[in-house]
């Protein structure tokens, strides 16, 4: 085996050790951010993903919306 052949053989060995030291770090991250974020408080659903399309002018471009009424009681119609 040439030098040439023996470097490129060492230096794609030592990529791919560097990309799973990286990997290896960043699974250890997340998992920590998971596992500290379920102690956390309960997340404010409402207050960041609420959706307000009750206005004639809630636009939905290249959409098909259909407008159904929905009745306050509980009667199901079959």
């Amino acid at each position: 085996m040439s030098e040439q052949a023996e470097f490129i053989l060492y230096l794609s060995i030592a990529a791919a050790l560097i990309g799973l030291i990286v990997a290896v770090i960043v699974c250890v991250c997340i998992v920590r951010k998971y596992k500290k974020g379920l102690q956390s408080p309960i997340y404010p659903l409402e207050h960041y993903a609420s959706l307000d399309l009750t206005h004639a002018y809630d636009n939905f471009i290249g959409k098909t919306v259909t407008k159904v009424r929905v009745s306050s009681s509980n009667n199901r119609r079959n």
